[in-house]
């Protein structure tokens, strides 16, 4: 058996090591969106709405079954001369309008409505994926600062005991610096808690297992230049699901009022019929004879002329344009917001991680040296230290402010790929 083991030992390891890299995973962020959108058990669901959509505008705009009428009657209750009757017909309704026509160009609509919905639906995960990685970039950022600072402060240890040692410093300056480093590992403990908390977040909306590593492969870095404040609208309206959806109503509106109206008359009926009859004929007897031929129906719209019905399918046409006009404003009003955010975001940090982090830095390198050469007292290097500390991590939280800005930005604008969705009308 333990020889069995052995020979199966290099596999099981391999196999052990295959699951562990599986676990592992490296994305873009457009990789991750994409990959959030096809995992979302939501939208699988909510797909299916376009199917029931699609069979209802197939199989719309069909006849009416056609009926077949049998009778038979007699006098056997009467003179009981044997007289008899009988009569096959078969009957068709058929639109005077072109109400079938009309039913289905509406039913087409009800598809791209669905359509719409999903997509809108889409680019809020999508901007939920957004937000959700630069959370994770932002955590790991402060901790990997937390950990250079906390490197700098073990050597600053180590510099302090080998001093203790030639009985250059005391020991309480030793402890304090320790008592710092500890802080620091608790902060960085801290982070790392954060980390895990932020990637299970990343993990449920990118639809993976919770035990997952994800690896973005882009980093919370700054643009060279401003950014731009003012929107171009023309494209951003068109990428819109929930403006689409807007434009869609429109025209689903109109498309009801047409099939309304055209609702103004019923169907008419065309009857086809064959009749016999077994009837007594003085002075011949019982004779036999048959017919055929066809009737007619024609319904009169002398009461009732689909009035409610057409006024109510104007008053939603007026509330699909008010709607169009609310999600126009509304996306103006959201795209102007965040622009203008993204920039003033960008400013900021541009300032925060410039000039002024520089010199806090260059100021720490030269109060580690001045320690060193025991020109400057541990307060002032540590206070050196701190303010480095809070620099930065205010460089990060602004950096992080910037690309949640600019996921906003994305989000309002409807910049995601396989969300567009062509307007039946503009």
């Amino acid at each position: 058996m333990r020889f069995y083991f052995i020979l199966l030992l290099p596999a099981v390891l391999a196999l052990s090591s295959s699951l562990e890299a599986a676990d592992v995973r490296s994305l873009s962020r457009s990789e991750a969106i994409a990959l959030s959108l096809a995992n979302n058990r939501e939208l699988g669901i909510a797909a299916l709405e376009i199917e029931r959509a699609a069979a209802s505008f197939r199989w719309a705009g069909r006849l009416a079954n056609p009926q077949l009428e049998v009778s038979r009657s007699g006098d056997a209750i009467g003179l009981d001369d044997g007289e008899r009757n009988y009569e096959v017909a078969f009957s068709q309704r058929f639109p005077i309008t072109s109400r079938l026509k009309k039913e289905k160009g509406l039913k087409k609509y009800e598809v791209l409505l669905a359509e719409a919905e999903i997509a809108d639906r889409r680019r809020e995960i999508a901007g939920e994926v957004d937000l959700a990685i630069v959370d994770l970039l932002a955590t790991r950022k402060q901790i990997e600062l937390q950990r250079k600072l906390l490197m700098l402060n073990r050597e600053i240890v180590n510099f302090l005991k080998q001093q203790q040692k030639r009985g250059e410093v005391s020991s309480l300056d030793v402890m304090q610096a320790t008592l710092t480093g500890r802080k620091l590992e608790q902060a960085a403990k801290g982070q790392d808690a954060v980390e895990t908390q932020k990637l299970l977040a990343l993990n449920k909306v990118l639809g993976i297992e919770p035990t997952s590593s994800v690896t973005i492969t882009e980093t919370l870095s700054l643009p060279g230049s401003a950014p731009a404040t003012e929107p171009d609208f023309s494209p951003i309206l068109g990428r819109r699901p929930d403006y689409v959806l807007a434009l869609a109503k429109i025209d689903e509106a109109n498309a009801a009022i047409a099939l309304e109206e055209a609702n103004r008359w019923g169907d008419i009926s065309v009857r086809l019929f064959v009749e016999g009859e077994n009837a007594v004929d003085e002075p011949i007897g019982l004779e036999r004879n048959s017919f055929a031929g066809f009737g007619v129906s024609i319904p009169l719209p002398l009461r009732n002329r689909n009035q409610e019905g057409i006024e109510k399918a104007k008053i939603n046409r007026k509330a699909a344009g008010k709607g169009v006009e609310a999600a126009s404003f509304t996306i103006r009003s959201e795209c102007e917001n965040a622009f203008q955010q993204r920039r003033n975001s960008w400013e900021l940090a541009t300032e925060a991680s410039g000039e002024l982090l520089d010199l806090a830095e260059q100021n720490l390198k030269e109060y580690r040296k001045a320690y060193q050469e025991g020109q400057a007292s541990l307060i002032q290097v540590q206070q050196a230290q701190q303010q480095v500390l809070e620099l930065q991590d205010a460089s990060v939280q602004f950096t992080a402010d910037y690309h949640r800005a600019a996921a906003t930005v994305r989000y309002v604008s409807g910049d995601y790929p396989n969300l567009n969705i062509t307007p039946s009308s503009k």
